[in-house]
């Protein structure tokens, strides 16, 4: 998805895929792809420690880009980490960077898997991230500062991390081999947005949700306020299933939008909003 798509008049919400070269231009007439840059995210617990990923260049997928909902979800991830987190199974599902994955790996998640499309850049990088975002209990200590004085955060022996290209709906098989009972944990972070995605979605959080205690944290902001209904309907879609307990647990004001946009309620865009996905417990057997 385009920036242009992104605040394209039409309702259209999703990427539209034009195969074939029949328009491609010559190498010397393509713009180069700008360079990765790198952001910083400090934990609460530790104000002293931030991990830094770092985000390629350019994304039709939007893996270029931090989240505001990214953040926030790694907020709830601190607050609630002695029971969703420590010890637990966790994968994230369109991961871009995969900060909040970092963060449970570095708060105690036995095992945490990132994955995002398959698109070679994409998990390049974020196989890049997993070596060099956070640092080794066996690092020395030139190694494990980060470039803007901080100190890395250390990832604990008991925690392993996982990298895998994954699109969404597909046969679990490769995810279940790394954790066969499914996850304590599915993290979805501004995923949203690409509505016609939406069963597809919910289909892998089915197929990867560990019964009967698993939880999925869904976080989002509504960076186009007039589908913002269209990005609740994945809340309505997995309540129809009638498997599935959906509860709102976060709604956050923020500072300033991410991308300026000059349509629809500008409110929506200030905010991050989070649910909790359950199962329900009379459809756990």
């Amino acid at each position: 998805m385009t920036e242009e798509d992104l605040n394209h008049d039409s309702d259209s919400s999703d990427v539209e895929d034009v195969g074939g070269g029949l328009f491609n231009e010559p190498d010397e007439w393509q713009p180069k792809t700008p360079p990765p840059t790198f952001a910083s995210h400090t934990l609460s617990l530790s104000p002293n420690s931030s991990i830094t990923v770092r985000l390629i260049g350019k994304s039709p997928l939007w893996g270029h880009l931090l989240w505001n909902a990214s953040r926030i979800t790694c907020d709830y991830i601190e607050s609630t980490a002695k029971s969703l987190v420590e010890g637990k199974t966790i994968i994230e599902f369109g991961a871009g960077a995969g900060l909040p994955s970092l963060v449970c790996a570095a708060l105690g998640g036995k095992t945490v898997v990132i994955t995002d499309y398959p698109d070679p850049d994409l998990i390049q990088n974020i196989e890049y991230n997993k070596l060099h975002s956070l640092a080794s209990v066996d690092d020395d200590e030139a190694s494990i500062q980060n470039e803007d004085g901080t100190r890395k955060v250390v990832l604990p022996k008991s925690s392993t991390i996982h990298c895998a290209g994954y699109i969404w709906g597909a046969p679990p098989a490769p995810l279940l081999e790394i954790s066969p009972k499914g996850y304590d944990l599915c993290i979805l972070s501004d995923l949203l947005f690409n509505h016609s995605q939406h069963e597809a979605l919910l289909k892998s959080l089915k197929f990867t949700l560990a019964k009967p205690d698993g939880v999925a944290l869904v976080f989002f902001t509504p960076h186009r306020p007039w589908l913002y209904q269209q990005d609740l309907n994945f809340f309505n879609i997995a309540r129809e299933t009638g498997e599935l307990e959906v509860e709102q647990v976060v709604e956050k004001q923020l500072d300033k939008v991410m991308l300026e946009e000059a349509r629809g309620d500008q409110s929506l865009l200030l905010k991050v909003f989070g649910y909790k996905i359950t199962w329900k417990k009379d459809q756990t057997a």
